[in-house]
């Protein structure tokens, strides 16, 4: 059995045409009780769509048609089927002649949508193809059934019909295509406004409301499965300072440099905040403090060993960072004081360090 949606899919499409041949069905019976049809002819045109629908119907449901086609519904072969039903009944029932242009445009107005610009160009050269060919085939084996005047206003009428057929499909499959595309935009344009809603615009970071968002949730979590984490705040050594001397421009390229060379030291589950100016909060879920020391001393290595002066002649970038694991007995409003003042002595005892909160 194929994908479950693509094989959903497929059989609920050609459900939906099971109505139309149960009609034709029960109208080639009604006829033949009459006498306007023999039983015999009938009879093959009934067989003949018992057959081909049950062998698509096989074919979907087997998940054969994923593999066969782009689309599980076999739309376009389906197209072919059913030329070929009309003309087989064009060809046996001389009554249903007159019908035979009507369906054999609504088989291809149904499944356009389904097919590409070139499989509804083929489907309808392949349908009007089939029409010459089998009023060839009758006037060459029973010329007297045939009357050559219908016959050729019938074919006139196809050529247009179907010419103005391909002329609407294309003009729709236009519009469906625009539609698509401005869904696309759409989405993207959602995404973006997403990611905006919970990123700094400078640093690229989440943002302090995100931020928040993230410790909350972790603190759920501690409670539910008493899973450790620890919180950190980092702070850039004499930023005033580098705002003075070298300009707000530089300040900004210091705090976005920060920022990479932050989230390239930290783990892919840590979560990087600006909480503001110059300061940084870290989030380091199912971490103890041990850890979480070694991943801000990775920090503090990579900001103070980058070459600062590409950016600014004399530029030197330090930081300092205060870390505190989350323990029963806080709240996380404790938690985050008690990291502020794991950096206040950070700060104090010479900056370009990093301090875990005491016990």
């Amino acid at each position: 059995m194929g994908p479950l949606g693509p094989v959903h899919d497929g059989v609920r499409r050609l459900a939906l045409t099971l109505p139309s041949y149960a009609f034709i069905a029960m109208l080639l019976v009604a006829c033949a009780s009459m006498g306007f049809v023999q039983p015999w002819q009938s009879a093959v045109v009934i067989g003949y769509n018992v057959v081909g629908i049950g062998t698509f119907y096989g074919l979907v449901r087997s998940g054969m048609s994923t593999a066969l086609a782009q689309d599980s519904s076999l739309a376009f072969q389906r197209v072919l089927f059913n030329a070929s039903m009309v003309m087989l009944a064009y060809a046996l029932i001389p009554m249903a002649r007159g019908l035979a242009l009507q369906w054999l445009c609504l088989t291809i107005l149904y499944d356009m949508r389904r097919m590409s610009k070139v499989q509804v160009r083929l489907a309808a050269a392949s349908a009007y193809a089939m029409l010459i060919g089998t009023v060839l085939l009758i006037l060459q084996c029973s010329p007297s059934s045939i009357d050559m005047g219908a016959e050729f206003v019938n074919v006139a009428m196809a050529s247009v019909t179907l010419c103005v057929l391909l002329v609407v499909t294309q003009i729709g499959q236009g519009v469906n295509q625009h539609r698509k595309q401005q869904q696309l935009e759409l989405e993207r344009t959602v995404a973006q406004l997403n990611a905006l809603s919970i990123r700094d615009g400078l640093t690229q970071l989440f943002n302090r409301r995100h931020f928040q968002t993230l410790l909350d949730e972790e603190v759920r979590r501690n409670h539910r499965c008493r899973r450790p984490f620890c919180v950190a705040i980092l702070d850039i050594d004499f930023f005033k300072r580098v705002n003075d001397q070298h300009g707000h421009a530089v300040g900004d390229v210091v705090l976005r440099e920060v920022s990479r060379l932050a989230q390239g030291a930290i783990g892919p589950t840590h979560a990087l905040a600006r909480w503001g100016g110059e300061e940084f909060l870290l989030l380091m879920p199912e971490t103890l403090l041990p850890a979480a020391m070694d991943t801000l001393e990775a920090v503090r290595r990579a900001v103070s060993e980058h070459d600062w002066g590409q950016h600014a002649a004399g530029l030197c970038v330090t930081l300092s960072a205060g870390a505190c694991e989350h323990g029963d007995d806080l709240n996380v409003n404790s938690t985050l004081e008690r990291a502020d003042r794991a950096l206040y002595q950070a700060k104090h005892g010479g900056r370009d360090q990093v301090m875990a909160a005491s016990a």
